[in-house]
């Protein structure tokens, strides 16, 4: 039977993937960013109604 060990370069691939993934689970963790989507910050301007008159 054959046993592979890893090579050097592949030990760094593997810290360098935990390391990504450890920064992806600290994002995770943070609430979502304010994206102002659907806040209502101030009333709309009241629409003018039109004169019957043809003014």
């Amino acid at each position: 039977m054959r046993v592979c060990r890893p090579l050097p370069a592949e030990h760094e691939q593997t810290e360098r993937v935990l390391r990504i993934a450890r920064e992806c689970s600290e994002l995770l963790k943070q609430s979502p960013p304010d994206t102002f989507l659907g806040r209502k910050t101030q009333d709309a301007p009241p629409k003018e109604e039109a004169d019957g008159d043809g003014g």
